[in-house]
């Protein structure tokens, strides 16, 4: 599984105006083994724009030792297309306070990022089908599944600019079917799609009718993320 480490801290803090419109909490498997959870709200702010902030914590393992790895996200969305405005991420281990920023100007997207003190930057071109997927950070799916159109069906391709590298990758959204997914609440409607992320991972997503994540697996890395609510009692 792909983890990328700083130690930094951070604290969220309510910053914007408006109500709390969506929150879910996700638990992460490794090895189908618990290792952490993510958890995230959603709000709209007077524009009209997502306020979307998310607090994750995970424990890897190499066999001798088990590390913590805490983060803390913020991105803004537009409203009506789900285009990123800005995003923020900043590690909630240790005390160096690393952390990068997204932002957007017209047509190009900027990477900032702190680490040990020292200011990196890092800028690509911003396109309408621009996307921000960061490692590890999984309610971010939902605005992809969001974005993909179901009256063409079929594979749809999309630029995901990752913020720790600093540019983009194609990821793939494929629907590759309907149907109902029983569950400790009772039966809910599902879509599953294959993602492929060119040359670094694929897997496939499970989202409920408003396309909003219920599954990820990714078999090569041994990873599942399952929402709380759906999640077996004896897992």
């Amino acid at each position: 599984m792909l983890i990328l480490v700083f130690n930094g801290f951070y604290g969220l803090g309510i910053a914007d105006d408006g109500e709390v419109g969506y929150s879910q909490t996700y638990i992460i498997f490794i090895d189908d083994a618990r290792a952490g959870k993510e958890t995230v709200t959603e709000r709209t702010d007077d524009k009209g724009d997502r306020i979307v902030e998310s607090e994750s914590e995970i424990y890897l393992t190499d066999g001798l030792e088990t590390n913590r790895m805490a983060y803390t996200t913020r991105m803004i969305l537009d409203g009506k297309s789900l285009k990123p405005k800005s995003y923020v991420y900043k590690y909630a281990t240790g005390n160096t306070g690393d952390s990068y920023e997204v932002s957007i100007q017209g047509d190009s997207i900027t990477r900032t990022l702190y680490r040990g003190g020292e200011a990196s930057v890092a800028t690509a071109s911003f396109q309408p089908d621009t996307v921000i997927l960061d490692f590890n950070v999984y309610h971010q799916y939902d605005y992809v599944l969001q974005k993909y159109d179901s009256k063409i069906g079929g594979q749809q391709l999309f630029s995901d600019f990752i913020p720790v590298i600093g540019s983009h990758i194609p990821v793939a959204l494929t629907f590759i079917g309907a149907s109902n997914l029983p569950n400790k609440n009772g039966t809910l409607p599902v879509k599953k799609y294959r993602v492929e992320f060119a040359g670094i991972r694929s897997g496939t997503i499970t989202s409920d009718s408003n396309g909003r994540l219920v599954r990820l697996e990714m078999p090569d890395e041994n990873l599942e993320v399952v929402r709380d609510d759906i999640l077996p009692a004896n897992r």
